[in-house]
């Protein structure tokens, strides 16, 4: 390209591109608010007396190194995924306790339908062995205590959704899929003990301290499954004409 015809402010703005090392949105933000103010102070220039391509690089000169803005921009955008990646620790944290609240709701009807040697007898973590009657009742009351602390901890979230405006950095569905992820492998994790307990308890007992378990995260993992399809795949749960439409 001929000097002439080349604008030292889009030049700078490419480099400042290459150079950003931020998320999508912080990079776009700063391309913008640089394009707007280095354009603006060349037209004050070129208005003053200097030709467009002086014009622009002295408004590039004035702006300074590139590096100092891209330093900030990745320092705006490593804390935007910082709060992110807290704010989805919580959503799942409290989803986590509430399943643990869900399945001391199970145990209950299995202390009712099968007696608390269902549940509550010796385990092969060690429970159980001290009082069946009373680790079949903890297992209710400490259970639904950690679901309503973390219910407690959804509505707060809700709440602070609701007065704050998140910041999107981390890819849409991320956060479901963890889920998903994390309540798959408990769940998997609570089957296998229920099988090795009815394999070595007596008569069944016990059997129902991992079962509650596995079944309150089984259905958290269908949940964060569901909601994760949604978001990962374009037009899932539209019908074919409405995909169409989408698409067009």
């Amino acid at each position: 390209m001929n000097d002439a015809n080349r604008s030292p402010i889009e030049d700078y703005l490419d480099d400042l591109l290459r150079h950003a090392h931020a998320d999508a949105r912080t990079t776009r933000r700063l391309l913008d608010e640089a394009g707007d103010h280095l354009f603006a102070a060349a037209s004050l220039h070129e208005a003053a007396g200097m030709t467009r391509v002086e014009a622009e690089r002295e408004a590039v000169r004035r702006l300074g190194p590139r590096s100092e803005l891209t330093r900030g921009s990745w320092q705006r955008s490593f804390t935007t995924v910082v709060l992110e990646l807290t704010r989805a620790a919580i959503l799942l944290g409290g989803c986590g306790l509430v399943a643990v609240g869900l399945s001391g709701g199970i145990v209950a009807v299995m202390n009712a339908l099968a007696g608390d040697g269902f549940v509550g007898a010796a385990t092969v973590l060690g429970t159980g062995r001290h009082s069946i009657t009373e680790t079949a009742q903890d297992a209710v009351s400490l259970r639904v205590l950690a679901g309503v602390v973390g219910l407690v901890v959804l509505a707060c979230y809700a709440r602070a959704r609701r007065h704050i405006a998140p910041a999107t950095v981390l890819p849409d569905g991320l956060t479901d899929a963890l889920g998903a992820a994390a309540f798959a492998a408990a769940t998997v994790a609570l089957t296998a003990a229920t099988i090795d307990q009815a394999v070595t308890g007596a008569a069944g007992h016990g059997v129902g301290f991992f079962l509650s378990g596995a079944l309150a995260s089984l259905a958290g993992a269908v949940i964060f499954c569901t909601r994760a399809t949604h978001a990962l795949i374009p037009g899932h749960g539209q019908s074919a004409a409405e995909a169409t439409q989408s698409a067009q």
